[in-house]
């Protein structure tokens, strides 16, 4: 392994830790929004952290990621508030960042 692929390596696992910690704040938001769904911070913040994801994603060779991402933006964008799907889509980048064998 070439130095420049280690250091890409070890950018991959930060952004898999600070995935993990976005997740964390994005199951809360969607907590929060299922219990008042006028909340426009918990949405805020939400929207933020998909955006992010949508972004950074690609970057780090998750596609899926920011697939996954931009859908939720696009859901929050037009007002499509479903929170079962956002969960999903937690579930899913979950999914994404887990090592594979």
């Amino acid at each position: 392994m070439t130095a420049l692929e280690a250091a890409f390596d070890e950018l991959r696992g930060l952004f898999r830790e600070t995935t993990r910690t976005r997740l964390e704040e994005m199951t809360r938001c969607v907590d929060v929004l299922e219990a008042e769904p006028a909340n426009r911070d918990a949405l805020r913040k939400l929207a933020r952290h998909f955006h992010g994801l949508a972004g950074l994603g690609t970057t780090y060779g998750y596609e899926r990621i920011s697939e996954l991402g931009e859908v939720a933006e696009r859901q929050i964008a037009t007002g499509t508030m479903a929170c079962a799907r956002w969960r999903e889509i937690i579930v899913a980048v979950s999914h994404e960042i887990e090592p594979r064998d």
